[in-house]
């Protein structure tokens, strides 16, 4: 692990120039003051890479990648954390908002590589941009032009194109926001959940109560909330999940709950 202690330009000395031939920092680089590279990054940096102040960019156990073209420039905000196995290329501009948590497995992309049809002409390319405050969860994609507004929260395997809306949740391929239709497919995963968790004939509707069903005293809680975890990219408490009375409450919790980054 390397720990950047003070934010330094590329003709600076030290530790920058000693990690330039290893990581491929050939271009323009500065990391932010306590910026910390955990595992061995695979960069090749033609263009501009900055980071703010305490950074995490994890390689470990899977590398991540960072090609940046000439010209081209990945600007990062203050306290951002990029998990593992992060594919990042940009051939015009990146930037990450303060605060924005990244899961592994994601890739951002601000070009095509080539035209469809066509693998000798250069693809489109238009700026990524993502707020500060944003939760992005495992195997995410963001493609050229995507735009998310802060304190979004983009759920795991979704496919980024276009404008998310600040403080919005979305998921999917294209992400879309979520809504009434997701809260009633989640309802139903959640009733069948609980219905095989507990032996029950039949699934529960959407307002019965938990507590009411047998056996869910004293573990119940529990049970759900790890049979949830395996069917959902979600962050979820047992205060949280213990706190439901109903089925359609779990539901909505679900709705609301950011995505599970993975990042610790």
């Amino acid at each position: 692990m390397s720990r950047i202690d003070a934010s330094q330009s590329a003709d600076e000395t030290g530790v920058l120039r000693r990690l330039r031939g290893v990581l491929g920092l050939h271009g323009r680089t500065r990391l932010g003051r306590g910026t910390i590279l955990e595992g061995r990054l695979d960069v090749r940096n033609d263009g501009e890479l900055i980071t703010g102040a305490g950074c995490l960019l994890r390689s470990r156990p899977t590398r991540s990648h960072f090609v940046i073209e000439r010209g081209a420039s990945v600007i990062i905000g203050d306290r951002v954390r990029i998990s593992y196995g992060a594919a990042v290329s940009a051939q015009r501009e990146i930037v990450i908002g303060s605060d924005t948590r990244i899961g592994p497995f994601c890739t951002i992309l601000d070009n095509d590589f080539h035209r469809v049809g066509d693998r000798e002409s250069p693809g489109l390319m238009a700026p990524v941009l993502i707020g500060r405050n944003v939760t992005i969860g495992a195997r995410v994609t963001l493609l050229r032009g995507a735009r998310v507004g802060d304190g979004a929260r983009i759920m795991s395997g979704s496919c980024v194109y276009g404008v998310i809306q600040a403080d919005s949740t979305v998921s999917g391929v294209p992400a879309r926001a979520a809504g009434r239709d997701t809260t009633q497919k989640h309802g139903a995963m959640v009733a069948a959940i609980v219905r095989r968790l507990f032996g029950m004939t039949s699934a529960p509707g959407p307002l019965e109560e938990l507590a009411g069903i047998p056996g869910w005293q004293p573990l119940g809680p529990l049970r759900l909330l790890l049979a949830l975890e395996e069917s959902f990219p979600a962050t979820l408490t047992l205060e949280h999940v213990g706190a439901c009375r109903t089925v359609a409450d779990v539901a909505k919790l679900l709705r609301t709950s950011p995505p599970a980054s993975r990042l610790d």
